[in-house]
């Protein structure tokens, strides 16, 4: 021990001391320190586990109906690293919670908060204690984004947990009203905000800014301003109020779920990793490192990329090599539990963010380009001969929409096939979206795999209509399509809409015996656009068979998913996603009805009867399939509203396939 310090103390400073160090070498403690120590307080602090478990302090608050503690051990863990000594400052001035959605940060927060303000309460006088005059107000204070947020998020969770404590409300008032609020004693006040101006000119000891990356503004570089300013303020404050040489007793909590790489939390954690900052303690973790119970052995691969390389999921039957050629490409690989799989199958950008805890750019765009082209077949051709036509309501206008059709690029194998027709309609400005897409069976079975259960989609034809100058999009053409295709021979097995202009529409259609469908594809649920959701895995499982298409192709790359989980065109690419919007909604209303049409891919009647014909059992079996194909053939036929309408029409002419009700394919 260095005995020169000692030269700075006075006489009763250096007797206290040698007291202390003799008290220590005798018995291993020293009653002279402990009464130094607790002479400021009027109680004594418990420590932090005491704290969170006994029904005296927030034990009460912090069980479920069922008596489980529902504190998570992560942050249980976490509080204890915090404050290893009831009776010394916190180890951290700043306290920063990121990651995923649902781990529990704000209560996290809120608990650090209910621990400093009942250590300061302890004390006997807590302004004598901090050097504070009597005009200062010691302040704990809660922000959010919005004045309503912060007072019904974690302002209503640390009233929750401090009238549910037998210590708490035997100390401070509670107010009178529909909402009671618990008021602190000894000149020290709680309150919420969401502006600079409400912690102005106090003492702020403890802050929690929640949600701080969620200003709400569509302009990050202002979010981030006034997030700092917000951050400012608060430790400004709380340096220059409490801050004695340097040791700073205060401290401030952010939160924020993830949002962008750009956002204000993704910035301010990196500068203190940059500087690699000691007061600052930094959470960023997915949900199932602090929520245990989502945790699993098996596992799926995520490749993480970043502002050049687009975010992929890993087939889960991919290799080694696969995997060390995505590493060698700039990829990050993590591995997910295999109960998140439908959620990053859903929208691999959201669930990144959500649940693993990764930051996303500000805008994504939506679909890879090079994942689009390996759907491409060129064997064969979108049955319009143009992609854009232009085609109006005027008298003189005679033209239909299956004018520009050529039948001559249709395989006629495929005319049996389920049909799905979406319409994305408009009246003059934007184009009318129209396409077509046929269910042709579940996704091919892969050797060494699980049996897949997805269906496999092909586009039929995509179109989109243009009103001539002054003019506006015919509705009353839009449905001529529809029954032309029918009357050629499309099993046209539903239609959707969406909800604009389309009422007359269904009412007309329905009559005629279509099974008809309001579909909006930009329909948002929790930041989650389910019809592009589900053609983007469509299109990266390789279930999709499309055909050269450049204007569809540049509208399906200029997509982007803003944060807010719409799907919607880039401002700097084409202006448009009318045929975009078509083939989603197609595709999407084909998904509703994969249970009535769960046929293997290519299958028909003459792959189920191919048996073997080695015992007469057997073939007893394959003549009874014969014959009641033949009695199915009466019945079944999906042209049957033609061949009654139109009895000219022969069977033979509409093609030689059946379709029957559960997916059975008959020659």
């Amino acid at each position: 021990m260095n005995f020169d310090i000692l030269d700075n103390l006075t006489k009763e400073e250096r007797d206290a001391v040698i007291a202390i160090l003799d008290e220590y070498a005798s018995n291993g403690n020293s009653t002279t320190l402990n009464n130094i120590l607790y002479q400021d307080y009027e109680e004594i602090p418990v420590d932090i586990g005491t704290f969170l478990h006994d029904p005296k302090y927030l034990g009460k608050g912090l069980i479920d109906a069922e008596g489980r503690f529902t504190l998570y051990p992560y942050w249980e863990d976490l509080l204890k690293e915090i404050y290893p000594d009831p009776l010394q400052p916190a180890k951290y001035n700043t306290l920063a919670l990121t990651g995923a959605i649902g781990l529990g940060k704000s209560t996290e927060a809120v608990i650090v908060g209910c621990y400093e303000l009942y250590r300061m309460l302890c004390l006997k006088d807590p302004y004598i204690y901090y050097g504070l005059q009597p005009i200062d107000l010691i302040t704990f204070a809660v922000i959010n984004i919005t004045i309503d947020a912060a007072r019904g998020v974690a302002w209503s969770k640390m009233q929750s947990l401090i009238q549910s404590s037998d210590w708490f409300m035997q100390r401070g008032t509670l107010t009178r009203g529909d909402v009671p609020e618990w008021k602190p004693p000894k000149g020290i006040e709680l309150i919420y905000g969401s502006q600079t101006r409400h912690i102005l000119g106090r003492a702020v000891f403890w802050a929690f800014e929640d949600e701080v990356s969620f200003i709400p503004t569509q302009d990050i570089s202002k979010q981030i301003e006034k997030a700092k300013n917000l951050v400012n303020t608060a430790t400004t404050r709380m340096q220059s109020r409490f801050m004695k040489g340097d040791v700073n007793p205060t401290i401030f909590c952010l939160a924020s779920s993830k949002r962008t790489t750009q956002s204000f939390m993704e910035t301010f954690i990196e500068e203190k990793k940059r500087n690699e900052s000691k007061t600052t303690k930094i959470v960023d973790e997915p949900q199932w490192v602090i929520r245990t119970d989502k945790n699993s052995k098996e596992k799926f691969k995520v490749a993480v990329g970043n502002r050049f390389l687009e975010n992929e999921l890993v087939p889960l039957d991919a290799s080694d090599l696969d995997i060390e050629i995505l590493r060698r490409k700039g990829y990050q690989i993590i591995e997910v539990p295999m109960g998140y799989y439908e959620n990053f199958r859903d929208d691999l950008d959201i669930a990144l963010t959500d649940i693993a805890g990764i930051s996303t750019s500000n805008t994504t765009r939506y679909i890879s380009g090079e994942r689009w082209s390996q759907n491409i077949d060129e064997s064969y051709k979108n049955l319009f001969i143009n992609e854009i036509i232009e085609v109006g309501n005027a008298k003189d206008d005679e033209a239909q929409y299956y004018d520009f059709i050529d039948m001559s690029r249709i395989d006629r194998g495929l005319l049996d096939r389920p049909l799905f027709i979406h319409l994305d309609m408009s009246l003059t400005g934007d184009k009318t979206g129209i396409a077509g897409t046929w269910i042709i069976g579940k996704k091919p079975h892969k050797e060494g795999t699980p049996n897949n259960k997805e269906l496999m989609y092909k586009l039929a034809f995509h179109v989109s209509v243009k009103a001539p100058k002054g003019h506006q999009v015919s509705f009353e053409k839009n449905r001529n399509l529809i029954r032309w295709l029918r009357d050629q021979g499309f099993y046209v097995c539903g239609v959707s809409y969406d909800t604009f202009q389309s009422a007359d529409l269904a009412q007309q259609l329905q009559a005629e015996d279509f099974n008809c469908t309001t579909l909006s594809v930009d329909r948002i649920v929790d930041r989650l656009c389910l019809p592009y959701a589900y053609f983007k895995n469509t299109i990266y499982e390789n279930r999709l068979i499309i055909y050269e298409c450049p204007h569809l192709t540049d509208e399906i790359i200029g997509l982007e998913r803003y944060e807010n989980g719409k799907v919607d065109h880039s401002s700097a690419g084409i202006n448009s996603k009318d045929s975009a919007d078509a083939v989603c909604g197609s595709i999407y209303n084909a998904s509703q009805h994969a249970d009535e049409f769960e046929f293997d891919f290519g299958e028909d009647l003459s792959l189920i009867t191919e048996v073997s014909t080695t015992t007469s059992e057997e073939n007893k079996k394959q003549q009874i399939l014969v014959d009641f194909e033949e009695e199915l053939k009466k019945v079944s036929s999906p042209y049957s509203h033609i061949l009654k309408s139109q009895p000219n029409i022969s069977n033979e002419n509409l093609g030689s396939r059946f379709y029957l009700a559960q997916g059975i394919i008959i020659p």
